[in-house]
């Protein structure tokens, strides 16, 4: 394909001396660099003008969305492709509608349901409200409606009794102001299946979180502590390629995963996370739009698994977003005329500020 404008778009934290970033944005970045584009770096904080700015200034052919929040808020994520969109400006991975219906995870279930695709029971506790979704048996697990990178779950998320149930319900209310989530627990061996591409989409070779390794009594759940490198039990975590199960149901998962990242209107590239319990019927806990990307990820040693290299991978990222966005002649003269428009507009925001006319 052709070499690109690329702008890298991305979360940043700003402190008083210094501002950092997460470690994949240098790693897509370089990738990019290396296949021959011309890439830009666009870090967010809290001022939207900054992203307006800075379109305005590399006016990239794509943007590569590596942004999860905005304001340090992981709810405003569906936000930022939402401005995108309204821009016009292509980007990879998924829209705002998709990110809408992943972000609420009641509404995944829906969307799983109406797709035949199993998930756990689950029953939604609002300070005034109660919406139940079939029988609901212990042990359970509560965390929030809505929310990523595991927010909110810990040990104390799986629940055996009705009054850490209560208990728990109420930290999600109290604690975080959000809705409470309660499932059914899938016990069972969990897998990653990864999917890349649009038309049709590739399902990359089958990934297994190995929870064996943990201590005993330790409940088989990837909280957010676990996530983190600097706890003691991250170290008994291990994603590693699915191996040991027949061929029937190694198709079951991979089809579970596709049919939930069709449901859910994902783009480019996903992960969809699916336990198997004993019944052998695989059940999706979670679809995740624009996994994270980083070397060492669970995507991307898919991906390597299935030999695309990290350089091959975000290329196939790329090449993916820019098929569903290239231009037809009609869309070019739209871009057209909304460009001309965006630069009336900025001369006449100089000549009145020139002038120093006042509005009556």
């Amino acid at each position: 394909m052709d070499k690109l404008k690329i702008s890298v778009l991305f979360w940043e934290e700003r402190g008083p001396e210094a501002t950092t970033h997460d470690e994949v944005v240098d790693q897509v970045t370089e990738a990019l660099r290396g296949s021959g584009h011309e890439v830009s770096a666009i870090g967010l904080c809290d001022d939207l003008r900054e992203l307006l700015d800075k379109l305005d200034e590399y006016r990239p052919d794509l943007v590569f969305n590596l942004c999860e929040r905005f304001a340090d808020n992981d709810n405003f994520e569906m936000n930022v492709t939402a401005v995108l969109e309204m821009l016009g400006q292509p980007f990879t991975g998924t829209g705002p509608q998709g990110m809408a219906a992943r972000q609420d995870k009641v509404l995944t279930k829906k969307l799983l349901q109406f797709h035949d695709v199993p998930y756990p029971n689950y029953a939604v506790f609002d300070r005034h409200d109660i919406e139940f979704a079939g029988k609901m048996h212990f042990p359970l697990f509560v965390k929030p409606l809505r929310g990523d990178t595991s927010l909110g779950i810990g040990e104390a998320s799986l629940v055996t009794e009705y009054p850490k149930l209560v208990e728990r319900i109420d930290f999600i209310h109290s604690q975080l102001k959000e809705q409470a989530l309660v499932e059914e627990y899938v016990e069972g061996r969990e897998f990653y299946v990864g999917v890349l591409g649009n038309d049709p989409p590739e399902a990359l070779p089958l990934m297994e979180l190995d929870f064996s390794s943990l201590p005993p009594g330790t409940p088989r759940v990837f909280s957010r502590a676990l996530k983190d490198d600097s706890d003691p039990d991250h170290q008994f975590i291990n994603v590693q390629v699915a191996t040991d199960l027949a061929p029937e149901t190694r198709a079951r998962i991979i089809a579970a995963g596709r049919e939930a990242a069709f449901a859910l209107k994902v783009r480019d590239y996903a992960r969809v996370d699916i336990r198997l319990p004993a019944t052998g019927t695989p059940v999706v806990v979670e679809v995740n739009a624009n996994p994270y990307l980083e070397r060492t990820s669970a995507f991307a040693l898919a991906a390597l698994q299935s030999g695309l290299g990290f350089a091959s991978l975000i290329d196939r990222i790329v090449e993916a977003a820019w098929r569903r966005n290239e231009p037809t002649p009609f869309l070019e003269s739209l871009q057209k005329a909304r460009a001309e428009r965006a630069q009336a507009r900025r001369a006449l925001s100089a000549l009145i500020e020139k002038c120093d006319i006042k509005p009556v």
